[in-house]
């Protein structure tokens, strides 16, 4: 179950109205489309076609075709598409978390997980279950027993605001899972404007303790997509469906290469060519 919901602009309570939460504050109102809230405009445009679009019978076959994911988890060697051990375990040893809210959810659904997740993110994906801004989050201060924000704050803009705005809203003694990147292209969801060393996490997450924290995936896995990138971008002569196709053709000359993290579970210098890292942290 959410906290009551505030206005993600003055953090004033909402009241319902009809269709909407209005806040008597600022005189502001927030649509609800299928009790789902709105905090930002329903035309938002933030939307990643591969998570929108229907499953049709051509995009079935189309998918037939393409190669493997370039990436594994470092200690399962599983698709990173799925979700890692770390988090799996944390969430199974945590049943009593009451509020549990996945940023930038896209159209996963991990309720298999925890029942107590629910979707957050900037349009209305399948399975989301709020629309709102990590930057101007609805709910009250210290109201939130834990936040997944994976494969996020790359994409954001402002990332010291967003992280400013999980510290708000978690409880005291709250978690954190987060997974952030280090070497890996390009890749805008809807945009990409930032990466992390160890360096640079531990400054960010400086307010917090750390439970836990490693590779997430590792240097097979970084090099598997970087030589995908480089030689379809090489290839292409600048050509824009060129670059798309030999995405697919060195995709599947290339995606063996993430198998070669089965060499690094255990060499703590893997962290040096790391394609992403994953931390566990406690609000103080």
């Amino acid at each position: 179950m959410f906290p009551p919901f505030v206005c993600p602009h003055c953090h004033a309570p909402l009241l319902k109205k009809e269709s909407a939460l209005h806040c008597a504050s600022c005189q502001v109102s927030f649509p609800l489309k299928n009790h789902i809230p709105f905090f930002l405009p329903l035309a938002h445009k933030n939307v990643v076609a591969s998570h929108q679009s229907p499953k049709t019978f051509l995009r079935r076959i189309v998918r037939f075709f393409l190669p493997p994911n370039h990436s594994i988890y470092l200690k399962n060697l599983r698709s990173s598409l799925g979700e890692g051990l770390e988090l799996k375990a944390f969430l199974a040893t945590h049943p009593d978390l009451s509020t549990i809210v996945n940023i930038g959810s896209l159209s996963k659904n991990l309720k298999s997980l925890h029942p107590a997740i629910s979707n957050l993110d900037l349009h209305l994906y399948p399975n989301v279950d709020i629309v709102a801004d990590v930057t101007a989050l609805p709910f009250p201060d210290n109201s939130i027993d834990m936040i997944l924000f994976k494969n996020v704050l790359e994409h954001v803009p402002d990332p010291l605001r967003a992280m400013s705005e999980i510290y708000r809203v978690l409880k005291k003694g709250g978690y954190l899972y987060i997974k952030i990147p280090f070497l890996q292209p390009f890749h805008a969801v809807p945009d990409d404007f930032q990466r992390y060393t160890i360096s640079g996490i531990q400054k960010l997450m400086r307010e917090y303790e750390e439970l836990d924290f490693g590779v997430s995936v590792g240097p097979g896995s970084m090099l598997s997509w970087v030589l995908r990138e480089f030689f379809a971008i090489l290839l292409s002569f600048g050509n824009e469906t060129m670059y798309r196709i030999g995405l697919i053709f060195w995709g599947w000359l290339t995606f063996w290469l993430k198998y070669l993290d089965v060499f690094f579970r255990k060499n703590r210098l893997a962290r040096n060519l790391a394609s992403a890292f994953w931390g566990m942290y406690r609000k103080k």
